[in-house]
């Protein structure tokens, strides 16, 4: 069951994360642009948002490893842009990717959180393809 106190949705399209103070976008990259994105083009995406003043705000950022991870909830499900169950609360709009770029530990390679397994790994950042979920504080 939802943790209905934790995640507060906004109606200017972001949720804030009462735990950690966070605001992050409601929904993600695949629903925005509707494409997939290696790392270098996730990172060009938070640019572009950030120039056009996306939501609001010019301040939006790649989520760091450990805050992607904190949006795991195992016991809450919505479907993705596959529908298959991934683990999001339900302020989180469905339709989302299924998973999360996040900042990367070196030059290579790059860390991608699954919202379905709750596991991160790293890919080569120039050619794996995922989403990425916009977040500032």
């Amino acid at each position: 069951m939802p943790n209905n106190n934790r995640f507060t949705t906004n109606t200017d399209g972001t949720v804030i994360d009462g735990k950690t103070g966070l605001v992050w976008c409601k929904q993600d990259s695949m629903q925005i642009i509707r494409d997939w994105l290696t790392f270098p083009e996730a990172l060009q995406f938070v640019d572009a948002m950030n120039k056009k003043d996306f939501l609001g705000y010019h301040d939006w950022r790649l989520p760091e490893k450990e805050e992607v991870e904190k949006l795991y909830q195992p016991e809450c499900t919505i479907k993705d842009r596959s529908n298959m169950d991934i683990h999001l609360d339900p302020a989180f709009e469905a339709g989302c990717g299924n998973g999360c770029w996040c900042l990367p530990f070196d030059q290579r390679a790059a860390f991608y959180f699954s919202y379905q397994s709750g596991i991160s790994q790293t890919f080569d950042q120039d050619f794996s393809q995922g989403y990425v979920r916009l977040v500032r504080l």
